[in-house]
């Protein structure tokens, strides 16, 4: 099963190259849903770690666009990794939440 996380995270990373330079439909969807598939198996300390990389793409992947002639196209692959990030992010939380309930409703 970790196989299938791994790869997932390692499609959602190609995606995220790929698609500023080729038209792939639902690439967007494609990269939330490949980042919550490789985001299932994290223990919480690396639910941190990609909570803050989340929100640091977010907030300055788009001020590449300053970097002439590479600036756009590196934009849109950090904007798609985000993409992916956030789709690993909303996983983290959910199983994050889950294992609160568990833990609270076994007392």
């Amino acid at each position: 099963m970790n196989k299938i996380y791994t790869i997932s995270t390692l499609l959602a990373v190609i995606l995220a190259i790929v698609s500023p330079f080729v038209n792939i439909p639902y690439s967007a969807a494609g990269l939330l849903i490949l980042g919550g598939i490789g985001a299932i198996n994290n223990p919480p300390d690396l639910r941190l770690r990609i909570y803050a990389a989340t929100v640091i793409l977010i907030l300055g992947g788009k001020s590449l666009t300053n970097i002439p002639v590479v600036g756009d196209p590196l934009a849109a692959i950090f904007v798609g990794v985000a993409l992916a990030l956030t789709g690993a992010s909303i996983v983290g939380v959910s199983l994050g939440i889950f294992q609160l309930l568990k833990t609270n409703l076994s007392k």
